[in-house]
Formats: C-alpha cells, structure tokens, sequence
C-alpha cells in the first residue's frame, strides 16, 4: 500500500513512475542520454530547451507534451529509442554468444519499460 506521501507525489506528478523507469538503468535495461531526450525534444519543436540534467530534460518534455496532449508523440520516440538499443542488443549477441545470458536480461528489461512507455500516452492525470 502506498503511503501519503507516494500518494500525493503521484497526484503532483503522474508521470513519475516512467520518467523514473527511463532515468534508471538497472530498471530499464538502457540509458539514454541527456542528448537524446534533448532530441526527442528539439524534434517535437520545443527549440528553446536547453541542455541539462537527463532528469530535468525529461521532466520538461513530458510536462510541455502534456499540456499540448502530445505525451502519445514522446512515447513514440522514446519507443524508437527502445527500439534502437535492442536491435544493438541483439546484434550483440550474435556477434558474441557468451553475452546471451546477459544482455538477454537488458532486452527483457528494455521491452518492460517499452511496454510502460506504451502507456505514456493513454494516461490521464485527472
């Protein structure tokens, strides 16, 4: 059960758990760069931001998406990403078979958080 205060933090931001999940490595199985999400930013036509903290970055491009009702257009270019990254993954471990059992982990946890992305778009806060 969630506590007051994990409550309240989720009402103030309802994204909290993806941008989390993106920011994290472990979790998601990738890292993506403060460059890329200034990318998927300067790309959605919001030119006037600024390089900063990956954290930041992603906080700014979610919130401007949402107001806009465009957080369907960040999941998709965050999905590509995803999408890029396996396919490294996976030419990976052809490349070098001995590497299966791990980087097979990195593309379970990368699908995972495609999965969650997916969602990014379909959410409401209200």
């Amino acid at each position: 059960m969630k506590s007051k205060r994990e409550r309240e933090e989720e009402r103030a931001n309802p994204y909290g758990g993806i941008e989390r999940q993106l920011l994290n490595t472990y979790f998601s199985g990738l890292y993506i760069s403060a460059k890329d999400f200034l990318n998927i930013g300067r790309d959605m036509g919001f030119s006037d931001l600024a390089l900063k903290s990956r954290e930041l970055l992603i906080k700014e491009i979610i919130a401007r998406a949402d107001k806009e009702g465009r957080t369907d257009e960040v999941a998709n270019r965050v999905i590509d990403i995803i999408n890029q990254r396996v396919n490294i993954y996976s030419q990976l471990i052809d490349a070098y078979p001995k590497s299966v059992s791990q980087l097979s982990q990195l593309v379970q946890k990368a699908n995972a958080t495609k999965r969650l992305v997916r969602g990014l778009g379909q959410r409401s806060p209200y």
